[in-house]
C-alpha cells in the first residue's frame, strides 16, 4: 500500500465520523500532528477530544474504536483494528487505520515525521494546505531533513508562500543574548547558561552597522570565547525557515518553544500556539526559557558512568532525552543517558550520523526483559524500565554494545 493510499483510507474512515479522541505525544512532532488533526477534524465538523501525554500503552486509550493516536502506538500491538494511528516510529502494530511511512516503503527516520503524516491524512481530509507550516516542527524537532516526502511538502508550501527559506542563526531566543544563553544544539561550553557572557556578546556587536556584519560578529565571538566543538559552531548557522502562518515565524524558535511547554506540562499552551493563539507567546517563551536552562544544568552536571557502552547519568529522568540530543553531538559511538524517577528510570539513547546501530531493537529488547517497555527509532530511542530493575538493565545493554 502506497503512503496516500493508506492516508485517503484513514481520511475516509475519520470522514465517516462524528467524534474522535486523539491521543498524541508531548514533544513537538506530537504535538503539531495534534494540532493539524484536530484542526482538519473541526474544518470537517467532527468532534473530537485530545489528550497529550509523554507515552502511550493500550490501557491508556480509553475508547479505541473511535480513537486516533499521533507520533506514538506503532509499538501498540494490544490494540483493536478499528484503532486509528499516525506515527512514523517502527512500526509493530499492522491495523489497517495505520499511517506510517516505514510500512509503506518510505524513510521514517529522516524523510517523514507524524506531523508530515499527519498533513497527508489532513490533506486526503480536506484542502488543508495552510498548516504545512506546522510539518516542520516534525523535521526539526526530530532532527530529520529537507529531503524525500518531507522535501515534497515543504516544497509546496514555499511555493504557496507558506514557507519561505532563508539563511541565518539557528538558534532560538527572542535576542541575541537569549540565543547564546539558552543554546543546546549546539551546546556551547562556556556560553550555554551564562547570561552576563551571552549579553557582553550582544553589547560587543551591536555597533555593527550591517546585518551581515553584526551575525559574522556574533559567529567569531562565540567561537573565539566558547569550547564548542568544530561540528557544534557548524550547526550555529545555516538554513533557516519562516513560518508565514504561524504565531512564531521562526521555524527553530517555534519547535523549541513548542517542545519545552509540551515536556514541562504545559502542552495546552504549546497546542494552542500550534493553533494560532499569539495570547501564549509571552507565557511560552519563558517556560521555554526556564526548561532550556534546566536541561543546560543537567548537561553540565552529567556524569560518564561507563566507557564501554558510553553511559551518562544525569539527575533527573525528566532531563535525559533532551540531555542524550545534546552530549550526542560530541560523541563518537552509540551512547546513553540514564535519569532516575520515583518509581522508573529513563533510558535515553542515540547514535551519531552514519553509526548503523538499531538503538529501537536495542532498547526494546533489553527493557521488555526487564518489565519495563522501549523503542523509538534506529538512531534515537528511550526505554523505561522498573527502579530495581536499573543494574540489570545496564548489563544488557553492555552485553547489546559488545555485539555491535
Amino acid at each position: 500500500m502506497s503512503l496516500e493510499t493508506a492516508a485517503e483510507t484513514l481520511a475516509k474512515r475519520l470522514a465517516s465520523m462524528e467524534y474522535v479522541e486523539i491521543y498524541s505525544h508531548y514533544d513537538a512532532d506530537g504535538i503539531a500532528s495534534a494540532a493539524i488533526m484536530s484542526i482538519a477534524l473541526n474544518r470537517a465538523n467532527i468532534a473530537f477530544k485530545l489528550r497529550i501525554l509523554p507515552g502511550i500503552h493500550e490501557d491508556d486509550v480509553e475508547n479505541p474504536e473511535c480513537s486516533l493516536l499521533c507520533d506514538f502506538g506503532a509499538s501498540c500491538t494490544g490494540l483493536v483494528e478499528s484503532t486509528m494511528i499516525i506515527d512514523h516510529h517502527v512500526p509493530y502494530n499492522t491495523s489497517p487505520n495505520h499511517v506510517n511511512p516505514r510500512s509503506c516503503g518510505e524513510d521514517g527516520e529522516t524523510e517523514l515525521s507524524a506531523a508530515g503524516c499527519a498533513y497527508l491524512v489532513a490533506n486526503a481530509l480536506g484542502d488543508n494546505r495552510d498548516l504545512a507550516g506546522l510539518v516542520m516542527l516534525g523535521i526539526i524537532g526530530d532532527n530529520q531533513s529537507i529531503s524525500g516526502r518531507n522535501a515534497k511538502i515543504v516544497g509546496d508550501a514555499v511555493a504557496n508562500n507558506l514557507i519561505n527559506p532563508g539563511r541565518g542563526i539557528l538558534m532560538p531566543g527572542r535576542t541575541t543574548k537569549e540565543q547564546i544563553a539558552i543554546s543546546l544544539h549546539p551546546f556551547l561550553p562556556n556560553l550555554s547558561g551564562e547570561t552576563k557572557k551571552a549579553e557582553a556578546i550582544e553589547s560587543a556587536c551591536t555597533s555593527k552597522i550591517s546585518d551581515d556584519d553584526y551575525t559574522s560578529c556574533i559567529l567569531s565571538r562565540i567561537a573565539l570565547e566558547s569550547d564548542a566543538s568544530y561540528q557544534a559552531l557548524m550547526n550555529l548557522y545555516g538554513e533557516s525557515w519562516s513560518l508565514e502562518r504561524e504565531v512564531i515565524q521562526n521555524a527553530h524558535a517555534f519547535t523549541a518553544v513548542v517542545d519545552a511547554c509540551g515536556k514541562v506540562g504545559k502542552s495546552g499552551i504549546a497546542y494552542a500556539l500550534c493553533c494560532g493563539d499569539a495570547s501564549y507567546v509571552d507565557e511560552a517563551w519563558n517556560t521555554a526559557i526556564a526548561h532550556r536552562n534546566h536541561i543546560i544544568e543537567a548537561v553540565k552536571s552529567a556524569e560518564k558512568i561507563s566507557e564501554t557502552p558510553c553511559i551518562w547519568r544525569v539527575n533527573d529522568a525528566s532531563s535525559a532525552s533532551d540531555a542524550a540530543d545534546v552530549l550526542i553531538e560530541s560523541a563518537d559511538v552509540p551512547m546513553f543517558v540514564v535519569g532516575r524517577g520515583s518509581a522508573s528510570v529513563r533510558v535515553s539513547a542515540r547514535a551519531p550520523a552514519g553509526c548503523a546501530v538499531n538503538l529501537e531493537q536495542i532498547m526494546k529488547s533489553a527493557a521488555e526483559s526487564c518489565g519495563g517497555s522501549g523503542g523509538g527509532h534506529y538512531s534515537r530511542a528511550g526505554a523505561d524500565v522498573p527502579l530495581e530493575c536499573e543494574n540489570e538493565f545496564l548489563k544488557k545493554l553492555e552485553a547489546a554494545a559488545s555485539c555491535t
